[in-house]
């Protein structure tokens, strides 16, 4: 039993199968009849603020402000004859960043009693490698040595 209907095409006499109902004929002929689409470009409403053209930024107005204090402050910190070498045992490197030993969430951000002049070599050491953290770094939750 065939699952087709065989058609004859008005136009060019050819006969087709239609397969279901909402099949049309593909000849030469019918093709040519069948507008094309033509899509227009789409017009950009100035007027409209979408979300994409408004991104999130990067630093929130809060952070900025401790940003510039921040500056300030690690200036004055790194420039103190007590902070000028990096404070690892064995390490006469010249401290260029800051260790912030407590981590810089908070009000622990701008609090230099928590901070110590690192060179630069050290401060990525810190951030990779945990026998050295524990061994250097502050505890966060009591602020002593960790354990």
């Amino acid at each position: 039993m065939a699952n087709y209907i065989e058609k004859i095409c008005k136009l060019s006499g050819v006969v087709w199968k239609q397969y279901n109902s909402l099949q049309k004929c593909t000849c030469d002929e019918c093709k040519k009849l069948i507008p094309k689409k033509v899509y227009a470009p789409k017009k950009f409403n100035s007027n409209l603020k979408l979300k994409s053209l408004n991104p999130i930024p990067k630093v929130s107005k809060k952070r900025k402000i401790e940003n510039a204090k921040y500056s300030v402050l690690r200036i004055e910190f790194l420039n103190k004859p007590e902070n000028r070498i990096c404070f690892i045992d064995g390490c006469n490197k010249p401290s260029t960043t800051i260790e912030h030993r407590v981590g810089r969430w908070g009000k622990n951000y701008l609090d230099t009693t928590t901070w110590a002049g690192c060179c630069l070599e050290h401060n990525l050491e810190l951030e990779n490698n945990s026998e050295l953290s524990k061994k250097y770094q502050l505890s966060k939750i009591h602020g002593g040595k960790k354990i």
